[in-house]
């Protein structure tokens, strides 16, 4: 159950904190007033799109926490133990933060999580209708949406099993179609794979032989400065020459010098110490500088070699690249292709028999999974039509009607939903002869039937009512307080037959304050029910017949709810 939802600098709202209740929670107020806000604020909670536009103007992050109560969701418990989330005497907080620069941090107790996995949980919370699923309800090619959701893990695995199959199908199908490419192109492809795999596995190219190469190339090209150097350097460290000593003579006359006095004083046998350590030092590198010396000759031969080496590498770059590896994976490729190529014929035969196979594993999956949706689907029909004779469509019958249609990775059916709202019509497609309010309450019917699949705690209706009026507006809010017996209902509406039946009732307002405008929401006592109520009804709150009628109606409804419910 939603218990409390804060939002902070999101469209209109500066700042807000909503407390809800059990039961039925209705939200009315003034077209624009910013209702559909308050809905858009739940679902950025439970993961959905998080558009910087939503970041009130002036404002550089916005952010919604919404804090719920899951001591009776164990399914919903356990996900968040799975995860190593602690719940605090049942109660998780869901915090969503965005920022206009894009970054989006979503957490649950303060723990951050994936926005993957924040959908996963509030999934097994929450069910929020929006007004956009009214347009999905109409399009023929949604309805296997709603049938494989209503049909859940009946339908899972064989659908899983279908897309596996027709995943295998699909791969062996592109690799017969490019086995069967005709000869003339087959044989075009041959000769210039042909010719791309001899030059690459002629060049017997190692994956880092390229940095070696260019290590040696750089010796070569500074041979002569590298050797005039290193000479320089042994002369001065071990050789002298002319009047100049060696840097080992002259360290070896000063340790001379030091040792004779040595035993004059500590500090002289001291710094003899570390002059007979800097003279072994020097020696050391007097020796190496000697073999750099003697290393230091330049092989104009295999120079060239390893010039001739990185040129062609990089001719091959410039072809099959940008880098070695690349060069030599396009070769690998090249070569398994032109093996498929010249065996074509035998690959075909091989391919067309697994082929075959596989499209009898799809078929049989696609089977399979036409079989569990009819299942679904006459369990549908049975449960709709019920929850529809709630809802004043007594006489309505409903079917889903299946079409046959070639394999594909959700199965081989087109499904579309049917139904005669009146005795004596035909059964023709939904999008056809449904209106506004008949859609409205089949989609009701539909959201009822799935909370008791899913077992949501919390129902979300944004304008469920489009279309509704009249008797059927209370038919409609008797099926939602009905709802409300069993879990918690939050429904925006325009309807004072609705709002009356609520448990409990906001008012969304607009605000203007320093120039800015804002939305607002409160919880109304009785008085600003009747007020609101009379409102709805006349488009007046302070008539006062307006008043008695809103008084009447709420009246009404706490003596059917104590009556039914």
């Amino acid at each position: 159950m939603l218990i409390e939802l804060n939002i902070r600098n999101i469209a209109l709202i500066e700042s807000l904190r909503i407390e809800f209740t059990r039961g039925l929670n209705v939200l009315t107020g003034e077209t624009g007033a910013g209702k559909s806000i308050v809905v858009d604020c739940v679902n950025l909670a439970l993961g959905g799109r998080a558009d910087r536009d939503l970041i009130r103007t002036g404002e550089e992050r916005g952010g919604v926490r919404a804090l719920f109560d899951v001591s009776g969701n164990p399914a919903a418990e356990a996900y968040l133990a799975e995860l190593g989330v602690e719940t605090q005497d049942g109660l998780a907080e869901v915090s969503r933060e965005i920022t206009r620069s894009g970054k989006n941090v979503c957490r649950v107790n303060g723990a951050m999580l994936l926005l993957s996995q924040i959908k996963t949980f509030t999934g097994m919370l929450v069910d929020v209708h929006g007004q956009h699923e009214h347009q999905a309800l109409m399009d023929p090619a949604r309805h296997i949406e709603f049938l494989d959701s209503f049909g859940g893990e009946r339908i899972r695995p064989a659908k899983e099993r279908v897309q596996a199959a027709y995943a295998d199908y699909a791969d062996t199908k592109r690799r017969l179609d490019k086995a069967d490419i005709d000869e003339a192109e087959r044989a075009r492809r041959v000769d210039a794979l042909s010719f791309q795999y001899k030059e690459i596995s002629s060049a017997k190219l190692k994956p880092d032989e390229e940095e070696a190469l260019e290590q040696k190339n750089r010796i070569y090209e500074n041979a002569e400065r590298i050797s005039s150097h290193v000479r320089t350097a042994y002369e001065r460290v071990y050789l002298g020459g002319g009047k100049s000593v060696s840097a080992m003579e002259g360290i070896k006359r000063a340790l001379d010098a030091m040792k004779a006095i040595s035993g004059i004083d500590e500090k002289y046998q001291t710094l003899a110490g570390r002059l007979e350590e800097i003279y072994y030092s020097v020696s050391d590198v007097g020796y190496e500088l000697q073999d750099a010396m003697e290393e230091t000759t330049f092989d104009p031969e295999d120079a060239e070699r390893v010039a001739d080496r990185l040129d062609q590498i990089k001719k091959l770059k410039r072809k099959y690249g940008p880098e070695l590896k690349d060069v030599i994976e396009f070769g690998r490729r090249a070569g398994e292709e032109l093996k498929q190529l010249e065996a074509s014929d035998e690959l075909r035969e091989e391919l067309k028999a697994a082929l075959k196979e596989r499209k009898r594993a799809l078929d049989e999956a696609c089977a399979a999974l036409t079989d569990a949706r009819r299942e679904a689907a006459a369990e549908l029909c049975r449960r709709l039509v019920e929850q529809l004779a709630d809802l004043g469509m007594g006489r309505t019958r409903f079917d889903v009607r299946f079409t046959p249609r070639a394999p594909q990775a959700d199965g081989a059916d087109e499904v579309e939903f049917i139904l005669s709202p009146n005795p004596g019509e035909p059964m023709k497609p939904l999008s056809a002869i449904a209106s506004g309010g008949e859609i409205s309450r089949i989609m009701l019917a539909m959201k009822a039937i799935s909370a008791e699949n899913e077992g949501v705690d919390t129902m979300i209706f944004d304008e469920i009512d489009t279309g509704v009026s009249g008797r059927m507006a209370q038919t409609v809010g008797e099926k939602m307080c009905a709802l409300g017996r069993s879990r918690q209902v939050i429904c925006v509406t325009h309807l004072a037959q609705i709002a009356a039946l609520g448990d409990s009732q906001y008012l969304v307002e607009k605000t203007v304050k320093d120039g800015h405008t804002g939305s607002s929401v409160r919880r109304l006592d009785e008085e600003g029910r009747v007020g609101e109520l009379a409102r709805l009804v006349g488009g007046a709150d302070d008539s006062a017949s307006g008043r008695e009628h809103a008084r009447s109606m709420l009246a009404a409804a706490e003596t059917l709810k104590k009556k039914r419910f």
